[in-house]
């Protein structure tokens, strides 16, 4: 995709999740495709799907990429049932080995938010557990038949300390699944900021969601979870998602603002939350930052930015964290998938040599790297 068509398309797939759809009508075909394109990397296109059936888009999109959305929110409808079936899995093996398990992001959003869980795809399975119970829950996991790496009760144990999550879990039917001993990051990766974490708060006030058949966070705290996960773990690379993510968890469960801002004063996060309502008030929810009552909205400018860095390149995302690192001093890093344990930029550099290389020739992951770097700037205020 050029610099141009960069420009012009990725608003445009923005535009399609709000009030704002009628930019669309200027696309040409060949526009149409690279949109569909953009929209299938991140997980658009069964969203996509439902807000043209419900009227929502309010242009006409054409017959061959409306055929592809109903085909992917078709599968992904058979997909969800799939990860939710595995979800209850774990947690009844997780609950006979007297661990309680909360269902984290898109399981929760997918059957507590959305209009349908076919709406919401999913990459894998979060469960959140307490730090000191992970090694056992993830033996207990590889005991009933899910395929993981075997590690010693000391790994297991140092990784829950210092690490998001576990290394990932597969179930015998395929689905992976993700052991998280924290909601987000325990430690920053060196020269970034990280919000504290409360998983022991999260874990006490979740509760039991009809829906799904597990618990999931409340209210607030899955907005709050939302918002260090997209800005703070993220930097936005996580895509567009989180605009319907947000708007379906505020529709859910209207937070009590006043509380809510005063926890991310208290806690470090309240730029992120301004800029995250921010971007939902532009693309997807006008009003929503006017209710919420953060003060005046962030700067035009990087609130752009923000929106540009929601349709990255998917596949260099890794590559476009570790060129804004060099940009913004060379301290910052990328984490592992793994364990989430942060690595030295100097490390990675060495390893993704020749990926970086080529993507330092490319004007828009250069770009969304600057970007990325820009944003760690205003975010550290």
């Amino acid at each position: 995709m050029t610099r141009s068509a960069a420009i012009q398309i990725g608003p445009a797939l923005l535009a399609l999740l709000g009030p704002r759809a009628a930019k669309a009508a200027e696309l040409s075909a060949a526009d149409w495709e690279q949109l569909d394109a953009l929209a299938s990397d991140h997980r658009l296109q069964p969203h996509l799907h439902a807000r043209t059936t419900r009227g929502e888009i309010g242009t006409e999109v054409p017959a061959v990429i409306a055929a592809r959305w109903r085909d992917a929110h078709r599968s992904n409808a058979i997909a969800m049932l799939a990860q939710r079936r595995d979800l209850l899995l774990a947690g009844q093996v997780l609950g006979a080995a007297g661990i309680g398990a909360v269902a984290l992001k898109g399981s929760a959003l997918a059957w507590r938010g959305y209009p349908a869980p076919a709406e919401r795809m999913m990459r894998d399975i979060d469960i959140l557990v307490p730090q000191a119970q992970a090694p056992a829950g993830y033996h207990a996991l590889r005991s009933a038949g899910w395929d993981a790496p075997e590690m010693t009760a000391g790994q297991l144990e140092t990784l829950a300390q210092e690490a998001k999550h576990l290394p990932p879990l597969r179930s015998p039917s395929g689905e992976t699944l993700e052991l998280h001993a924290h909601a987000w990051e325990p430690l920053p990766a060196p020269g970034r900021f990280m919000p504290p974490t409360d998983d022991d708060g999260l874990l006490a006030r979740a509760a039991e969601c009809k829906q799904l058949g597990i618990a999931t966070l409340a209210g607030e705290d899955l907005l709050a979870h939302l918002i260090v996960h997209a800005v703070y773990s993220h930097r936005f690379n996580n895509g567009p998602l989180l605009l319907a993510d947000v708007d379906y968890a505020v529709a859910a469960d209207l937070p009590d603002w006043p509380r809510l801002r005063e926890r991310a004063i208290r806690d470090g996060w309240q730029r992120g939350a301004q800029l995250v309502l921010a971007l939902v008030d532009h693309w997807r929810r006008p009003g929503v930052y006017a209710h919420s009552g953060f003060g005046d909205l962030p700067d035009a400018a990087i609130l752009a930015e923000a929106g540009a860095l929601l349709v990255q390149d998917v596949g260099a995302r890794k590559d476009i964290t570790a060129l804004a690192a060099l940009q913004s001093g060379g301290s910052g890093s990328v984490r592992s998938g793994a364990a989430g344990q942060g690595r030295s930029t100097a490390g990675q550099l060495g390893r993704r040599a020749v990926s970086l290389a080529r993507s330092m020739t490319r004007a828009p992951i250069r770009a969304s790297a600057a970007q990325t770097a820009r944003l760690d700037r205003w975010l550290a205020g």
